[in-house]
């Protein structure tokens, strides 16, 4: 079974005092947090404890943050005697960041995913961490591993998560990162044969809002008008007009047997 190791930490100091965001491996670990599949286990490790946590960090299979790439790999590499930035990494920021073109915060998609808050920032807690608060320091961190990871279960197991826009509205966003590699034919692969053949597709698509008493996702099967950069153009049977749909937030296609309206492949589909 692969041994998946979630995490999170809070430092010593702030970007302030270090002179920016670009001397983060000088910010110094206060706490690290993190949960181990293998032992099924919750583990909190200070500065003094950071090679031990580097022990587990090699053995796992998958290393799960929220901005982990960009922020706790980096303060974390002083420490270690190995490159943190070549571990088996998923970054569910990033990933959600690829998607949406912007970055989201962990509050934002646990308050619209999982109906919670997080039960401060990373600031308070550095002022924990000098005032000697030591176990407070702690159980945060270890709040925002137990949001990571259910946030990235939500995702395996829906494969959406919403965040909260600005207007205040829940938005999903359609992930891949439960389905693994090679598992599954790519989408444009599959699209880009529906043309070929003339063959109708089945989709499974996640639009970014909802209208009210729908869900963000829904199956509809389309005919298939074209497939060029991140999109393709095609006849929505379920809205029944011609819609352009990002690849990247189909989450599910079948090829079927049905083949699509003639109009539809000789480009005739303005006169449906």
């Amino acid at each position: 079974m692969e041994r998946i190791l979630v995490f999170d930490i809070e430092t010593q100091k702030e970007f302030a005092e270090v002179g920016g965001a670009h001397n983060r491996h000088l910010l110094g670990v206060a706490v690290i947090g993190c949960y181990d599949s293998g032992t099924d286990t919750y583990l909190t490790f200070e500065e003094k404890e950071v090679l031990a946590f580097g022990k587990l960090l090699r053995a796992a299979d998958l290393v799960i943050g929220f901005n982990s790439e960009h922020f706790d790999l980096p303060v974390l590499q002083p420490y270690l005697p190995f490159d943190t930035s070549k571990v088996p990494s998923l970054d569910l920021m990033k990933e959600l960041e690829r998607h949406l073109g912007h970055r989201v915060s962990l509050d934002s998609c646990a308050e619209a995913t999982l109906q919670q808050k997080k039960s401060g920032d990373g600031l308070q807690a550095i002022r924990w961490f000098r005032e000697g608060k030591i176990d407070q320091v702690k159980k945060y961190c270890l709040d925002d591993v137990r949001i990571t990871r259910e946030l990235y279960e939500y995702g395996c197991q829906h494969g959406q998560v919403y965040f909260m826009g600005k207007d205040g509205a829940k938005r999903a966003v359609p992930i891949a990162w439960g389905s693994g590699p090679g598992k599954k034919t790519p989408v444009r692969t599959v699209l880009e044969e529906a043309l070929r053949r003339g063959q109708r597709v089945e989709i499974e698509y996640v639009s970014t809002m909802a209208a009210e008493g729908e869900d963000h996702r829904n199956r509809r099967k389309i005919d298939v008008l074209s497939v060029h950069g991140d999109v393709v153009d095609a006849y929505c049977h379920l809205r029944k007009d011609t819609r352009r749909f990002a690849i990247d937030r189909i989450t599910d296609i079948v090829l079927l047997s049905e083949t699509t309206d003639a109009a539809l492949r000789m480009g005739q589909h303005a006169l449906l």
